[in-house]
């Protein structure tokens, strides 16, 4: 997922929003999102509050979907080949830099957007798209180019195979970026999920059972 520093600024994906998320008139907390202005980008910083949430979530649901696979594979004495048809997910956030994006240029406006061009700061501050991009790849480029010989563990899969709930936050391409603690905060990330997510995909997709629950 992409992350940003900006999810330092938030300190709750909710901040600003009556507890009835749905309104006085009927609209989904994301329906209201178009309609609230974002000049200091406070909405923005909720929004990549809200990815490293769900990233917290996914690496505690998926984890937990794994081991409970491996195990019930061993109880049945399924071999280690057959255990990889459960593959391993690792959850990454990325923040990738000071990137020079419209977004960006859009809140610093037109008066400060041609002077950091003019001048040639804009290329020495901020980073081009595709390097922003580069950053957020080499995150996962970090991991293929340092696999180690797996080892096996006490329940027959490698421990390079069981994912990890710790998270994983990278920064110009390296992990060990600061993150807020709000980011890995697993009770907020299960109220993003029952309040705002699913009510917008459970008549999509199907939703396994018990999915989100703490």
């Amino acid at each position: 997922n992409v992350g940003s520093s900006a999810h330092l600024r938030a300190s709750s994906v909710f901040d600003g929003y009556a507890n009835d998320i749905n309104g006085e008139h009927g609209k989904s907390f994301i329906e209201t999102i178009p309609d609230i202005p974002d000049s200091d980008l406070s909405t923005y910083a909720q929004s990549k509050l809200a990815i490293m949430q769900f990233s917290t979530l996914l690496r505690h649901q998926l984890g937990s979907n794994r081991r409970d696979k491996i195990n019930n594979s061993n109880e049945q004495h399924v071999t280690n080949d057959e255990t990889r048809l459960f593959p391993p997910v690792r959850i990454i956030d990325a923040h990738p830099g000071l990137v020079w994006t419209p977004l960006l240029r859009n809140h610093i406006g037109n008066a400060a957007t041609d002077m950091l061009q003019k001048t040639g700061l804009a290329n020495w501050i901020y980073k081009c798209p595709s390097e922003g991009a580069s950053a957020i790849v080499s995150a996962v480029d970090y991991y293929t180019s340092r696999e180690e010989p797996s080892k096996s563990s006490d329940c027959g899969a490698s421990t390079e195979e069981m994912p990890s709930k710790e998270q994983i936050y990278f920064v110009n391409g390296r992990p060990g970026g600061y993150a807020a603690s709000e980011s890995r905060d697993l009770d907020a990330s299960s109220r993003l999920w029952k309040e705002v997510i699913l009510p917008e995909v459970e008549d999509l997709v199907k939703v396994p059972k018990g999915w989100g629950a703490e």
